[in-house]
């Protein structure tokens, strides 16, 4: 993943509009299509909505996810290298997991590792089981203990493992910014 940039703006401006306009809901649709890929024009759009200065406007800028251009960084805490920060470093496997799958599980369940950099290490639990696995009746399971968010559970009865696990980490990635979004809204 790398951050948005100036020159990714200028490059995806019409695909970076609407996650810009998720992210600041505030900002004028029309205005924004105006500003074409003028970015300083977009900062200066995004100031005037939320009266961010504009040194913060482009570090959110930054980390704004934009998973099909394969943009962001998972925000402010993973680029700067944030230390104490949740990661799929702290995956316990159990069930029909074993050490031996470590690389493949991690490799499929990557994409969460953005939203979990988001998060304390401290009190972030995950812990990935399959039961019956390689069979018609498998069942693979993420659990996640998030500090101040609480426990999240996604399932899979899909009997491809790669599937599964993919399956898995999207659900996950829905729940966790639910939650969030909940949260912003109160």
């Amino acid at each position: 993943m790398r951050p948005l940039t100036r020159r990714e703006w200028e490059e995806h401006y019409t695909d970076l509009r609407a996650p810009l306009l998720k992210e600041w809901p505030e900002v004028d649709e029309r205005r924004l299509e105006a500003a074409n890929d003028d970015f300083d024009r977009v900062i200066e759009l995004i100031q005037a909505a939320t009266g961010m200065s504009g040194d913060e406007i482009e570090s959110r800028l930054k980390a704004l996810d934009v998973e099909e251009l394969g943009l962001g960084t998972g925000g402010p805490g993973e680029e700067q290298g944030a230390e104490g920060a949740a990661s799929l470093d702290l995956l316990r496997l159990g069930g029909d997991f074993d050490e031996a799958d470590r690389q493949r599980v991690v490799e499929r369940l990557d994409k969460l590792n953005r939203r979990l950099k988001k998060f304390p290490a401290d009190g972030t639990d995950i812990h990935l089981t399959c039961k019956d696995r390689d069979s018609t009746g498998q069942k693979v399971t993420l659990e996640l203990w998030l500090p101040k968010f609480g426990h999240f559970a996604a399932t899979s009865t899909e009997a491809d493992m790669r599937a599964a696990l993919m399956d898995v980490r999207e659900d996950m990635w829905r729940q966790i910014d639910d939650a969030v979004n909940k949260r912003k809204g109160n």
